[in-house]
């Protein structure tokens, strides 16, 4: 979860941001498969090839280390900047980093905590609490990690009409399900259902009173109550936005062969 003072900046001058342009501040080359995030102080952690690089918001970079150990990271969580954490899916494991990329001790087997197969995954503002969703058997689960129990919720697709799931997500103490029909799900932090949403786009970040959602080059704003879209953003160069990050005066965006950084021009 973003500090609650970044939130109340952006959400208090969303209306003026969005009629403004942007300028490129920095951009490098990445792999198609690279994972990233950014953290409440706009630095990125990135994962391209079989490093992890932290960069700073003018996109310097300022450490480097192997991720070998750790197979291939499926997702990077940075809300909490002291304790930055890593998903691989291929070895069913969360591993946590310092903010000086050092691999913490006692990285969490979910296989030993009985998940059958997790493809998604998110940090809790309740910090010993992380969500994993199962696809293949539609289940969510809230783990506590001091004491390894599970709050499962099963059938998940036939409970609430979920697609295949392409992010998970907390923000504010709300859960995000994004599915591939365009459908967010949100739920509280224990798991309850609380509304669903359409949305156009193939990423999203929970934002004010709605979304922030990619389309191809493009991200709009989703009004969550009238579904209104209001525009916020266009890549000048025309490509698909895979991946973006949207932190105080910052935004942050992936395309299949670049990251780039953005300021607002004043």
């Amino acid at each position: 979860m973003r500090k609650l003072i970044l939130f109340l900046i952006v959400c208090l001058s969303f209306s003026s941001k969005a009629q403004q342009s942007w300028n490129q501040v920095w951009a490098t080359p990445i792999d198609a498969d690279a994972v990233w995030d950014v953290d409440q102080a706009g630095n990125i952690y990135l994962v391209n090839g079989q490093s992890i690089t932290k960069l700073d918001t003018v996109g310097k970079q300022l450490l480097t280390q192997s991720t070998k150990s750790m197979g291939t990271i499926a997702k990077i969580d940075a809300s909490n900047w002291l304790k930055i954490a890593i998903f691989s899916e291929e070895q069913q494991r969360v591993c946590y980093l310092d903010n000086a990329l050092a691999l913490q001790p006692n990285c969490i087997d979910l296989t030993e905590l009985g998940v059958n197969l997790a493809q998604h995954f998110s940090t809790s503002a309740q910090t010993d609490r992380i969500w994993i969703f199962d696809q293949l058997n539609s289940e969510l689960q809230l783990i506590t990690i001091r004491n390894s129990q599970r709050q499962i919720i099963q059938n998940l697709a036939a409970l609430v009409d979920l697609g295949t799931v392409l992010q998970l997500v907390e923000f504010q103490n709300k859960l995000y399900l994004f599915d591939n029909g365009g459908q967010v799900i949100t739920l509280d932090n224990f798991g309850s259902f609380l509304s669903a949403s359409s949305v156009t786009g193939t990423h999203i970040q929970p934002f004010s009173t709605g979304f922030l959602a990619s389309d191809k080059q493009f991200i709009r704003f989703t009004d969550e109550e009238t579904e209104e879209l209001t525009p916020f953003f266009e890549l000048p160069s025309g490509e698909e936005i895979k991946w973006f990050c949207f932190v105080g005066q910052r935004l942050f965006v992936s395309t299949e062969t670049q990251l780039i950084g953005f300021e607002l021009n004043h």
